[in-house]
């Protein structure tokens, strides 16, 4: 999965493997094991590529999030980090808020995208011809998956601090689901 992050990252970076090779100091046989998935980067590599993809080395990491409780520890984190506020709506659902203006213009971003991922997916199911709904399908999520490349590979996604302390700063969530 490491691998397909790099080789992610570094197209949409625009650079060939021998350019990042150049860029992060390992060598270019190396990256393209890397990419293949035959072996993976040890920390200090997987630093050395981030710093080269002008990315934060936590994009490469994944999450194994398999139960409740693994939520809840995210959340967690997010709450001893930013501060994060729950509140019940009127019609009973539960919203998150927190302190930080940049998640505000992120979070709007995020919910104009799943508003128009769902109208299409939607679209896309009621296409009859399951060779094209198929096809129709794989693009969209190919898409899904690009948006969320883009997100964490900006300036926004990578490199701005995120810490208690910011005031009379809210932000809501809307209904991702």
């Amino acid at each position: 999965m490491v691998g397909k992050k790099i080789r992610a990252y570094r197209e949409f970076r625009g650079y060939s493997q021998i350019q990042l090779a150049e860029l992060s100091g390992i060598n270019v046989g190396t990256i393209r094991k890397y990419e293949l998935g035959i072996r993976n980067p040890k920390p200090d590599q997987l630093e050395k590529i981030a710093t080269a993809l002008g990315l934060n080395v936590s994009v490469f990491l994944d999450f194994n999030i398999e139960t409740v409780g693994d939520v809840l520890s995210i959340l967690f984190a997010i709450d001893d980090s930013v501060n994060l506020s729950l509140s019940e709506t009127s019609d009973q659902k539960i919203a998150m808020t927190f302190d930080n203006p940049t998640m505000q213009d992120f979070f709007k971003k995020w919910c104009q995208f799943k508003n128009v991922y769902k109208k299409e997916k939607a679209e896309i199911l009621a296409i009859e011809d399951e060779d094209k709904r198929q096809e129709e399908l794989d693009k969209l999520n190919a898409t899904q998956e690009e948006w969320k490349l883009r997100a964490m590979g900006t300036t926004i996604g990578c490199h701005t601090v995120i810490k208690k302390g910011f005031k009379d700063l809210s932000i809501r969530t809307c209904d991702l689901t």
